[in-house]
């Protein structure tokens, strides 16, 4: 582009090749209006008018080929900078991503450690809560059989209890009754009795 604008800024090369062009023409048709020699001069100056201007507009041609030359270099130059550049930065963004990428799955990995080692907490304790939960069982099925026998012991308790508060022979009912409960409860043998 700089290229571009810097030829269009230098003097165009035709005006030149146009100038020897009009002058040569002007010289000619002059030589035409004059003797025969003056119209050979005419020709032949026209001829190497001709001749000029060829070399002069090949000259331009060769010097307008090698500008497209070095435009066409300069855009390839630029062309390739600008491939190398994206190269660049679209590698950079690979690169970016695939860390990116690697501190992700790092991460999940991380925290799939984590979650298998509370599974596996989690598994451990619902094991020690069943095997609590069987404890438990084991242990009320005891407190329920300890009750069963207390209840049973306190009905023997209470059943001593009434036997041993029935009216004895010859005791009248005016007497208090004597307090026996700190007393061992042995029942007299016959010996004792009869004695």
């Amino acid at each position: 582009m700089a290229t571009l604008s810097k030829s269009s800024k230098t003097p165009s090369p035709r005006r030149p090749t146009f100038l020897v062009l009009c002058i040569g023409t002007v010289a000619a048709l002059a030589c035409a209006v004059g003797p025969l020699w003056m119209v050979r001069l005419g020709v032949l100056i026209a001829i190497a008018m001709a001749v000029i201007s060829v070399v002069s507009a090949w000259r331009q041609m060769d010097r307008m080929v090698t500008e497209h030359m070095a435009q066409l270099r300069e855009l390839r130059e630029q062309a390739r900078q600008a491939s190398s550049a994206h190269h660049q930065e679209m590698m950079a963004t690979i690169e970016r991503f695939t860390a990116r990428s690697a501190s992700y799955k790092a991460e999940i990995a991380r925290h799939r450690a984590e979650l298998d080692e509370l599974r596996a907490g989690l598994a451990s304790a619902n094991l020690d809560a069943e095997a609590k939960q069987t404890r438990i069982s084991a242990l009320n099925k005891i407190v329920s059989d300890l009750e069963k026998q207390l209840e049973q012991a306190v009905d023997e308790v209470e059943l001593a209890r009434q036997v041993m508060s029935l009216p004895r022979r010859g005791v009248s009912g005016r007497r208090s009754t004597p307090d026996i409960s700190g007393l061992p409860l042995v029942y007299p043998t016959q010996e004792r009795r009869q004695a």
